[in-house]
Parts: structure tokens; sequence; C-alpha cells
């Protein structure tokens, strides 16, 4: 869910100087940015060219399934499905479609966090999805993979108590990034997006934190990150807004899709285009697959490898860690989440 790297949004404090276990995540884990989300929601690239050096490899703990291997698939200009349903809702979608503008945001619209009704990216907390794939760096191909997990933890976001989805992106086999999104979904099921903290490592070691934002501070303001019943045919929508950056926008391509991944094969699955990226969300679980409008430069390609509902034990491990790394944004962007309420386990 995160969109790749600006340098207006750096924030370079050097980390503990110890390892990544002892001073972060030791995950199995984007959003998105939910997912860009992946970049996402725009996701940092910039540790491809680290990738390649020794790094601590991460342990991915209460991961219940299996990792496939995958293969790229087909780059070209339109996504790859078949069956479109132009100028219709997605199946199954609440009669009401939600905000259709992200200034409509409003935080009296949203109740207790934890309903997760939004059949296209559901934020029940131990949810986790495994992506794999590749990252194309001019003529060459990574192995990359992004674990994504909904945790328990809330924070208070512009007067919304948010939820936490963290991803964890490896290239090559190696950690990259690990990141927070803040998300909240209303009582009409639009899922907004409030805030993001990313961190990148080198040699098992922080180097940098990057898109580090919270609607309602220094000016930022949220945006919506799924609609509740999308539609083609409907304006791109804003997904955050922050200063000095330019804004994130995304569009209904196609609904009513068929689509295979290496987990399995979905129907009535919705398309977004996305920056330059087409994102593919099955009904009931989320997104299976990212791919690039064009070939050519720096892209990500996943597909849905493997998706499971972690154990109490498994779901405590990640949301503690989620608080560790809430915790050490706190010193790496004071001017962001210095003055931000605590993030806790809540749901």
């Amino acid at each position: 869910m995160i969109r790749e790297s600006d340098p207006s949004r750096r924030h370079g404090s050097p980390f503990c100087g110890t390892n990544l276990a002892a001073c972060s995540f030791s995950l199995h884990l984007r959003p998105a940015k939910l997912a860009r989300v992946n970049n996402g929601r725009r996701r940092l690239i910039a540790c491809l060219t680290v990738a390649l050096t020794g790094v601590c490899l991460l342990a991915l703990a209460s991961c219940g399934g299996g990792t496939s291997s995958t293969s790229a698939p087909t780059v070209g200009s339109t996504p790859t499905t078949t069956s479109t349903k132009a100028n219709a809702p997605a199946s199954g979608s609440p009669a009401n479609s939600g905000p259709a503008s992200a200034d409509q945001f409003n935080a009296k619209d949203f109740g207790a966090p934890g309903a997760a009704t939004n059949q296209f990216l559901p934020l029940k907390p131990g949810t986790q999805w495994v992506r794999q794939g590749f990252v194309n760096v001019g003529n060459r191909q990574l192995p990359h993979q992004v674990v994504t997990t909904v945790t328990d933890v809330t924070k208070k976001v512009d007067g919304v108590n948010a939820v936490a989805v963290v991803d964890q992106d490896t290239n090559g086999g190696q950690i990259a990034e690990q990141s927070i999104d803040w998300v909240a979904e209303d009582k009409q099921g639009t899922v907004w997006y409030l805030g993001s903290y990313t961190e990148s490592y080198t040699g098992g070691q922080f180097v940098t934190a990057s898109d580090a934002w919270l609607a309602g501070v220094n000016g930022a303001k949220p945006g919506i990150l799924m609609q509740a019943n999308p539609r083609t045919g409907t304006p791109p929508y804003t997904e955050d807004t922050v200063p000095g950056i330019e804004t994130a926008t995304a569009q209904v391509a196609k609904t009513g899709q068929s689509q295979c991944v290496p987990f399995k094969c979905y129907k009535e699955v919705l398309v977004v285009q996305e920056g330059g990226e087409y994102k593919y969300y099955a009904p009931d679980v989320g997104q299976i697959k990212t791919e690039p409008q064009a070939s050519g430069g720096k892209h990500e390609i996943e597909q849905l490898v493997n998706l499971t509902q972690l154990s109490p034990s498994g779901l405590a491990k990640i949301s503690n860690l989620t608080l560790k790394l809430d915790q050490h944004a706190k010193v790496t962007a004071p001017d962001v989440f210095g003055n931000a309420p605590a993030a806790k386990r809540t749901l």
C-alpha cells in the first residue's frame, strides 16, 4: 500500500546499531498501501541494490501454508483477466456505494474497528496474505515476496480508531523493508487510508524511514483505499493527500473478472488501476495479484501463494512487534509520530 520512496518523506535518523531481530521485526510478514498499498500501496524500492548483500533472513512465524514459486506474468497495457462486466458494481457489494470523494471524510461515520464488512479488503485481525513473484530491475528479475498481516493493534488517527496492517518485503530472499499502514472502515464499508510508516534495512540494520505521515498531522489528509461498492466508469479517487508529495489516486478498471493465481482461481475479481500498476482483489479474500501496466523500469509482480488465519499466539507475536515499530517511528519521524497517541492492542 506504500508508494515508492520520496526523498521528502525520508527521516534519516540512525538506528541503534544492533541486528534487525534485536531492534525491529523478525517477522514472517503492504499494503499496502490496504495495501499500496502498495504501495503500494507504494513500497520503497531503493533497497534493491543492497538486497544482494548480506542481510539477516526473516523468520516467517505462524505462516501456515506453502510458498510456491511463481513465474512473471505477461506484462501489458491492460489487466490480464477475462469476463469483463462493464459499468457494473462488484458482485455482493452493499447497495450504498459510500463516499465518492475523500473530501467527504467524517470521523463520525466510523464505528468500532474490526467490523471487516468490505469484501475486497477484509480487515479481520490475524488474516495474513503471502504474495510472491518478481521485481523487475532493468533486464534482471529478483525474487520478491510480500507478507501482509492485519494486526489487532489500533491507534487514534484524526479522530478515528485505525487498525495497523503490516507489510514485510523481501527481495532475493533478503529483508528490504517493513511498514505499517493505518486503515479504518467506515459504517458504509469504505476502507480509508489514514497513515503510513516504512523502514528499510541494509545488512540487517535500520537504514532510513520514509513515507511517514498521519492524517490530521502537518496538513496530511486521509484518502480512500477501497470503495464500499466499486464500479467501473467512476472517476479516480484520492488515496491520500500529504503536503509536498504528489497525491496518490486509484480508479476501478474492471469488475466481475476471473483470475487464477498459484494459491487458487477466483471469480468476481475486482481490478484497480493504481499509479502504474493493476491490483487484483477477490471477494472475501483481498489482494491476490499485482502487475505493472507496462514493461521496463522497476516493477513489482506479485501473486497470492498463501492465505491463512494466524493462531492467537501468532497474532500476539506479530502485534507486539508492530508496537515496537510504532515506538521507533516516534524516534525516526518525531515531527509526525512524536505527539501521536500510542498504539495499543485492542481488538
